[in-house]
């Protein structure tokens, strides 16, 4: 967690009176929620946003994320599979499959699918110690997948790492678990709720309504969990609620609209199979899946940034004076749309020179 000097702070703060005079315009310094920031205002934070992303490298981070996130896919389709058959039969679980499936590009789909009958098919009396198996190796994929997401959270944030080991590794179990939750709760919207509302004795009209009403369910549960995940992930006092549901919003939209751009892409422009013989379909899923990462840290950057264009305490609690609020992104004010802050993740070559903004402008 970062710590400025109150010094610093005054420093700041005048300087940008200074910026906003010169400017003469309304940047939304004293806004006091992201939805009444003024259109001068989003246009700093936006710009900010891509000099962020570019500066911190976020497409690596995202790589790493995608990887451990790769690494625990199938034992957790092995898992899923055991334990439906432990309560279903497992000769109903391709049906299941295909729904999950249908959030994905068709060629990552076609990999799950097979891994899925796979497994199905060789699902004996054993499926206890499966499920067990693929659960712990799903667990500790998850929580490797969750500390990386956690370490690119604070380096979008400008947030050090200072919580301790038992608290760091306590906070990655307890959003690893309530990641795994929600992941759960969205596999029942998806596979489990149609089935149930066939089974319930409504009417024709009722029973279409209730299913196409699990594609809303879904976003607004891809919307808590990726709030929790901002509000709780970075080492910093805690956002409150409106100052990262922008950023939740805007990741969970373009991870839908970008699932389906990538899936139009991959269906029409490109083939990877081509490329990468029989491992095209495993590139697909990667690649979806740091799609997703990188969605994930855009909005984590968007939310930074909306921070940092107003003064007033963006975190949860009393309102504080900055240099007391306990997170990088609330104790600053940027002085422009060219202000990405110097922390210790930014790249020194990133931020550019006076000299570079009046050239830029």
């Amino acid at each position: 967690m970062t710590h400025l000097p109150e010094s610093f702070n005054r420093g700041n703060q005048t300087m940008q009176d200074t910026t906003d005079k010169h400017h003469g315009r309304d940047r939304g310094r004293n806004t006091t929620s992201p939805l009444a920031m003024p259109g001068r205002g989003w246009k700093d934070t936006l710009l900010r946003v891509k000099r962020q992303v570019e500066a911190n490298h976020a497409t690596l981070i995202a790589a790493s994320i995608a990887f451990y996130a790769f690494l625990g896919i199938f034992p957790a389709i092995a898992a899923f599979i055991s334990i439906w058959g432990l309560a279903f039969d497992p000769q109903q679980v391709q049906g299941q499959i295909e729904m999950l499936s249908s959030v994905l590009p068709d060629d990552a789909a076609s990999i799950i699918r097979q891994q899925a009958l796979s497994v199905n098919n060789s699902a004996g009396t054993g499926m206890s110690i499966t499920a067990v198996a693929g659960l712990v190796f799903t667990v500790y994929s998850a929580s490797k997948g969750m500390k990386g997401l956690m370490a690119g959270l604070n380096i979008i944030y400008g947030e050090k790492e200072e919580r301790g080991l038992i608290k760091l590794t306590l906070m990655t179990w307890v959003l690893t678990g309530a990641m795994m939750l929600m992941t759960i709760l969205t596999l029942g919207t998806i596979a489990v709720l149609p089935p149930l509302i066939a089974w319930l004795p409504f009417g024709e009209t009722l029973t279409t309504l209730l299913t196409y009403i699990r594609w809303p369910i879904l976003l607004m549960l891809v919307i808590s969990a990726i709030t929790v995940l901002y509000r709780y992930g970075p080492d910093r006092a805690p956002s409150r609620v409106r100052w990262v549901s922008v950023g939740s919003v805007t990741a969970t939209l373009l991870w839908a609209l970008g699932s389906i751009g990538f899936s139009i892409y991959v269906r029409n422009f490109s083939n990877y199979n081509q490329t990468y013989g029989t491992i095209g379909a495993v590139m697909v899923l990667l690649l979806w899946f740091w799609l997703s990462a990188f969605i994930v840290l855009l909005g984590a950057a968007l939310n930074c940034e909306l921070e940092r264009q107003t003064r007033e305490d963006t975190t949860t609690g009393k309102p504080r004076p900055m240099g007391k609020r306990g997170a990088w992104a609330a104790d600053t004010v940027a002085r422009d749309a060219h202000d990405i802050g110097e922390n210790a993740f930014t790249d020194a070559s990133s931020v550019p020179t006076g000299e570079d903004r009046h050239r830029e402008s």
